[in-house]
């Protein structure tokens, strides 16, 4: 730990066992040789009890999660791993103020995946950890971040889309990227994230991306590969709405330039609403939107994408 962090320009300072209340250490984080006016605090595990090969878990009291869950600094929790000489953090004050929420007077283990993203070493420290307590996206390659968006892990594959969001939404390689792992992946290994950020690579007045955000040359070409979205794709959209709420400010209004993006919308909606194979309730909005195209196809012409359409 001590060398991870100092290594980084930070100061570790280290709290003596008698005052061990539910942090082993605190940091102070100095960035570029700027000390920021943050300081962070650490519960430290080591050894075999705390990991498996793919996991980690951190056990607390009832006492240790409010403590971490009410304290003013922001606390991570931290395993190492001595078999693989390698150590991965958790945001402790997030989980626990979560699991206190439903679980105020127990204790329990934090368990958190050995992660692409978590791990905490001098690399991922810098480029990681840093700009997520400042707030900030992932200072990682793009490469890399598409390796998370296309891991199975829920969490590591948002942080990786959200990531390339912010960071490299002007390059042709991050909406391949985007694009073929929403393609490829099943409903439940995406998260919204990932359909928000192709709604504003089409355009949304209310979410952004407008045509000048990002280049021409990669824009176009990224919105003609989402035009070939087919039932499948589109049936799959549907999957991740929580309700059929397609008005403002809903999860379905912001989604609207892909489920209205061509003249074949309403055929490609009728198909999924007629088709057994695909889910009652993916197939009931469906047949929702393509009567809501039947009732007012002046406002779906609004969303389309396609050629000679507003884009």
């Amino acid at each position: 730990m001590r060398n991870v962090v100092e290594g980084a320009g930070c100061l570790l300072k280290e709290i003596n066992l008698q005052h061990d209340f539910g942090h082993d250490a605190t940091m102070m984080l100095v960035v570029n040789g700027e000390v920021r006016p943050r300081e962070v605090a650490f519960q430290i595990k080591s050894g075999a009890s705390y990991v498996s090969p793919t996991a980690c878990g951190l056990p607390a009291t009832a006492a240790h999660i409010y403590f971490w869950a009410e304290h003013d600094l922001v606390t991570l929790g931290v395993v190492y791993d001595p078999a693989e000489k390698s150590a991965w953090w958790i945001d402790l004050q997030t989980a626990a103020r979560e699991f206190r929420a439903a679980n105020p007077k127990t204790g329990t283990t934090f368990t958190f995946a050995k992660g692409l993203w978590n791990r905490f070493n001098d690399t991922d420290f810098a480029s990681v950890l840093v700009p997520t307590l400042l707030g900030e996206a992932p200072g990682v390659p793009l490469e890399r971040l598409c390796s998370w968006v296309m891991a199975d892990d829920i969490q590591t594959h948002d942080i990786g889309v959200r990531a390339i969001r912010a960071r490299y939404y002007r390059e042709a390689a991050a909406w391949e990227c985007l694009i073929e792992a929403f393609r490829s992946k099943p409903a439940e290994q995406l998260t919204v994230n990932l359909p928000i950020a192709l709604a504003k690579l089409l355009g949304h007045d209310d979410i952004g991306y407008y045509s000048d955000e990002i280049p021409k040359d990669v824009r176009a070409p990224a919105i003609a590969k989402v035009l070939t979205f087919g039932t499948d794709e589109i049936a799959k959209l549907l999957s991740m709405l929580p309700d059929s709420d397609f008005e403002r400010p809903s999860l379905g209004y912001s989604l609207m330039p892909l489920l209205g993006q061509s003249a074949e919308s309403p055929r490609i909606l009728s198909a999924i609403r007629d088709n057994d194979a695909f889910d009652p309730a993916v197939r009931q909005l469906a047949g929702s939107l393509v009567d809501w195209h039947q009732r007012d196809p002046t406002w779906w012409d609004f969303w389309r994408r396609d050629a000679g359409r507003r884009s």
